[in-house]
């Protein structure tokens, strides 16, 4: 498999998202200013469902671009978080306009950011294994299960059906919040 340009393997697959992820999430929050009710939800749920998709589903168009065009793995899994670095991130910055700067940051522990790190590192295992799989079937001499792979997916799934399950995520989010009492204390109207 040939390796490509840096441009091409690492920074275009993400490219590809991040486009599609801003797009979405431009239209989500400008769809409020249309007169036309229906008109505006509809495109509230298009655009926030693409905007979803890009930011949870993302890493299967990026991480199995950069493979083909010969990205190492520490690219891939680099170019796989980056987009949905950028969410987190954006988020955040979001949050400092109601919350000091500790307060925000901790923002990106929230549970939501956890599964979707946790989703992240699964359908990157299981991505590889199609990947590998792939080029198995083309003639080339690869061994399409390697343990990484099928750690990542199985203990991403594993984490994500755990925490989850744990209350419907409502223990987590409890959690989360009791964690934000300790450091923070209170709060307001508590």
């Amino acid at each position: 498999m040939e390796k490509r340009s840096f441009v091409k393997r690492f920074v275009n697959p993400i490219l590809i998202v991040f486009v599609l992820m801003s797009i979405s999430w431009i239209g989500y929050n400008l769809s409020w200013r249309l007169d036309n009710d229906t008109v505006h939800h509809l495109l509230a749920d298009v655009f926030g469902t693409l905007l979803f998709l890009s930011i949870t589903f993302g890493v299967i168009v990026v991480y199995s671009t950069a493979f083909f065009r010969g990205a190492s793995l520490l690219e891939r899994v680099i170019a796989s978080f980056v987009n949905p670095v950028i969410w987190v991130i954006k988020e955040v910055f979001r949050m400092f306009t109601s919350f000091s700067v500790t307060e925000s940051l901790y923002f990106a522990l929230n549970p939501l950011v956890v599964w979707l790190i946790l989703g992240i590192i699964a359908q990157m295992g299981l991505i590889e294994i199609i990947c590998r799989w792939r080029l198995k079937k083309r003639g080339e001499k690869v061994r399409v299960f390697n343990v990484p792979a099928i750690l990542a997916f199985a203990l991403g799934i594993f984490l994500v059906i755990i925490l989850y399950a744990w209350g419907r995520g409502e223990n987590v989010f409890s959690f989360y919040l009791e964690m934000y009492r300790a450091i923070f204390g209170p709060g307001v109207g508590i």
